[in-house]
């Protein structure tokens, strides 16, 4: 079956997650996206587990792009970005505001030679504003936003950062809806477009509690329970009282409280009952059996270690095994899109610093052997160490 976006190409010169990230989902949907990386490589290249000189965190969000190493300070940079901009549809960047217009290659400079490229610009703050000078990482926009804040007051602990980079992936995520409706857009009216994606504002956008302290109301979703139970530790998407209602009336527990009990006894009984009858189950099969009974959500609080033995991620496949560039093969998550009558997922490892210049220059731009040579000899673009990279 056909990719959604195959014959789209897309120029990706961002770098960490806000903007990789995107880059990495439309090469998932079909797009020819080359990662255009400077000589001293992407931030991510020296976190996770390496393997070859490709780490785990680069593989993540760069598996299945093209590589093509410029030094866009270099004699000649600007005119074969142009050149390669012609022939792109979509360009992603997320360097600070103005970093591209002293580079020479903004959008007003770029659309003159792709009238209707499609320019998605990713920053902590937005292209213009206050801030937008301010450099921004994803734990910046979480203390920023309130997340940090809200996590700690939830859990009675100090403030701290997230486990994972929700500014960056939501930029990302808002990001490729706005380069998708923008491509539709440029098949009706022939108009590109140049998108100003802010950090902060796909953060406070995606937070769906914000309104509780805008409002200055109070925040009435239940702080559900974990249990550490004989056989697992177990999170339960509901509130005490009622699991023990539930537990009483589905399942049949008996209530442990004396008629004349006060309130603070009470709670206590019924919580200590609750704790007992959960631990019975035995096993987590028999938990999950119970949970079915009362109609409650429920996750195991897993060790991410053993997320390849989650029974969904296993079924769906989401956990895809790439080549590893050493003999063997390592894991990377897969395209969460299903289609009905089309395909997508990884199309391949990461890629070295400049693995496909000399491919990609040919391919694109239908460069001869000569014409490669020589912005190689002047540094301009660089190669990766290797037989395959030689023109």
């Amino acid at each position: 079956m056909q990719h959604p976006l195959q014959g789209i190409r897309v120029l990706d010169f961002s770098r960490v997650v806000a903007g990789p990230f995107a880059g990495r989902l439309l090469s998932d949907l079909g797009a020819d996206v080359v990662k255009v990386e400077p000589p001293d490589g992407d931030g991510t290249r020296i976190h996770g587990r390496d393997v070859k000189g490709i780490t785990g965190f680069f593989q993540h969000q760069n598996a299945g792009k093209r590589n093509i190493c410029i030094d866009l300070r270099a004699p000649g940079a600007v005119d074969l970005v142009k050149s390669l901009v012609r022939r792109a549809d979509i360009v992603i960047e997320n360097y600070r505001p103005g970093v591209m217009r002293r580079l020479g290659i903004d959008y007003d400079v770029l659309r003159e030679v792709r009238p209707d490229l499609i320019m998605l610009s990713i920053s902590g703050y937005g292209q213009e504003g206050p801030e937008s000078h301010r450099p921004s990482y994803a734990p910046v926009v979480h203390a920023e936003a309130g997340l940090m804040h809200r996590m700690a007051g939830r859990n009675q602990t100090e403030p701290g950062d997230l486990p994972l980079s929700v500014a960056d992936t939501n930029a990302s995520l808002h990001g490729l809806i706005a380069v998708l409706a923008a491509l539709h857009l440029r098949t009706q009216t022939g108009v590109g477009q140049h998108i100003d994606l802010s950090m902060m504002d796909a953060t406070f956008a995606t937070d769906d509690r914000s309104h509780f302290e805008l409002e200055d109301a109070p925040d009435t979703l239940p702080i559900s329970p974990i249990f550490d139970l004989p056989f697992a530790r177990v999170f339960l998407a509901t509130d005490m009282k009622l699991l023990f209602r539930r537990l009483n009336r589905r399942a049949g527990m008996a209530d442990p409280t004396p008629e004349d009990a006060d309130l603070s006894t009470k709670i206590r009984l019924r919580e200590e009952a609750v704790v007992e009858r959960l631990a019975a189950c035995g096993t987590l099969a028999g938990f999950a059996e119970l949970m079915d009974t009362l109609d409650i959500p429920w996750g195991e609080v897993r060790d991410p270690r053993t997320l390849d033995s989650q029974p969904t991620l296993a079924h769906r496949d989401m956990i895809v095994q790439v080549d590893d560039r050493a003999g063997g093969v390592r894991p990377v998550p897969q395209s969460p899109y299903r289609f009905s009558s089309a395909t997508s997922g990884v199309r391949g490892p990461a890629a070295h610093l400049g693995e496909h210049s000399v491919e990609v220059l040919a391919d694109w731009l239908e460069m001869s052997e000569e014409e490669i040579n020589q912005l190689v000899s002047t540094q301009t673009v660089r190669t990766a160490d290797g037989e395959e990279d030689q023109p």
